[in-house]
């Protein structure tokens, strides 16, 4: 797997302009890993609190029950 990261340009704000350079494995590397932070950031952001929305779990239990039969 190579995934190489060239620094072009430092920016003045802090962030840089960056060349990235990956054969097939690590662009598969990147995008797994690329998923997984997506779905665990949107787990964390979208977290249900059980005592305040009791009622939107109920509707969505409603939902799989009936999307089961």
């Amino acid at each position: 797997m190579k995934i190489d990261v060239k620094i072009i340009k430092k920016n003045k704000d802090g962030s840089a302009n960056a060349e990235v350079n990956f054969d097939k494995d690590g662009l598969e590397t990147l995008v797994r890993w690329g998923l997984i932070a997506m779905l665990v950031k949107a787990i964390d952001d979208y977290k249900v609190d059980p005592e305040e929305d009791e009622d939107i779990i109920q509707i969505a239990r409603e939902k799989i029950k009936n999307y089961k039969k």
